[in-house]
């Protein structure tokens, strides 16, 4: 069964936005999230940041406190995008103490890490990318993002960490944008511990299958975290998952369930509108769904997977309509 957890970052949040700069609701505090979590039994995990987090600073306090509640840690995020000193990147910035203390945040959280027996570390390069012509140093970025990367892994070589890829937002462009770029720094590296994030959303809004980035990260097992939402594949607003593309979901759970992931799915989405707990029991119920669907699908592997070879297209949407919905 896959692991399911929650973050104060996204189910407490107030989803505050440039039109409504103090949010859609009032902050749910830590204490409160974690009794409202801790009655839903999909899930086990919560995901936590450095610097920022509730007793984020007293690691061992963190875990009893989270145990309390019969949880833990699932992975850590390092927290590089929320200042204004961000704002010429972080791993690619080109004022080498800006750069050098991003890396320190992140060396920081994957001590963290340790600590708190997280799964992963991700790295987030939000503002690291540019918005006009002529304005960026493509080799020097590169350069710079390859070095600071490679750093990071030397750190701690048992650590994982999992750089997630956007196409945009906050820059207009984004230097890692899609999965390709990133397997491309990834091999570019000398170090094996540096590896994706596949976000759902980032994944339809790159105009690409995610099925397929999910089968090629695996393929070179640099599949370290996913993160669930959806959206209508022109922007990123983090939209329930599980509403939008059903098709490519259920196709992305398929070969999900065909590999031996053992990471933690997030609950990556935003409800600026709508109750946030009931969008978030809604949101598991689907994640398990979708889950459940696949189970059905693999048991039929064999035919599926011979009508994939054969470009059968027909064939597989008739046993999979019949699988499913009669």
């Amino acid at each position: 069964m896959l692991r399911i957890n929650a973050c104060l970052g996204i189910q407490g949040a107030t989803y505050n936005e440039r039109y409504v700069p103090g949010g859609y609701f009032d902050k749910i505090e830590f204490e409160r999230l974690l009794e409202i979590v801790s009655e839903i039994d999909d899930v086990t995990g919560y995901f936590v940041y450095y610097p920022g987090h509730p007793l984020i600073d007293n690691p061992e306090k963190l875990k009893r406190k989270l145990a309390d509640y019969n949880s833990k840690v699932s992975d850590i995020g390092a927290e590089t995008w929320a200042d204004r000193k961000w704002k010429y990147g972080t791993l690619t910035a080109k004022d080498k103490n800006i750069r050098k203390e991003a890396i320190k945040i992140i060396k920081n959280t994957m001590d963290l890490a340790v600590e708190l027996d997280a799964h992963s570390v991700l790295v987030w390069p939000a503002h690291d990318g540019m918005d006009y012509a002529f304005q960026a140093d493509f080799s020097g970025a590169w350069d710079y993002l390859i070095e600071s990367l490679e750093e990071i892994g030397e750190y701690n070589s048992e650590v994982k960490v999992a750089v997630e890829y956007k196409q945009k937002d906050p820059r207009a462009k984004s230097y890692i944008e899609d999965m390709a770029k990133l397997m491309l720094i990834i091999k570019s590296l000398n170090v094996d511990n540096i590896g994706a994030a596949l976000d759902l959303g980032h994944s339809f809004f790159a105009a690409e299958r995610p099925a397929e980035s999910l089968a090629l990260l695996d393929r070179n097992n640099k599949l370290y975290q996913i993160h669930l939402n959806d959206n209508y594949r022109d922007a990123d607003p983090d939209l329930l998952f599980g509403t939008i593309n059903f098709w490519d979901i259920l196709e992305f759970f398929y070969w999900l369930g065909k590999i031996d992931y053992t990471g933690w799915m997030h609950t990556d989405f935003t409800s600026p509108r709508d109750d946030r707990i009931k969008m978030f029991k809604l949101a598991i119920k689907f994640i398990r769904d979708f889950e459940k669907m696949a189970e059905k699908l693999n048991k039929h592997s064999d035919i599926i997977d011979k009508n994939l070879k054969n470009h059968n297209f027909v064939d597989n949407m008739t046993l999979i309509r019949e699988l499913l919905f009669k």
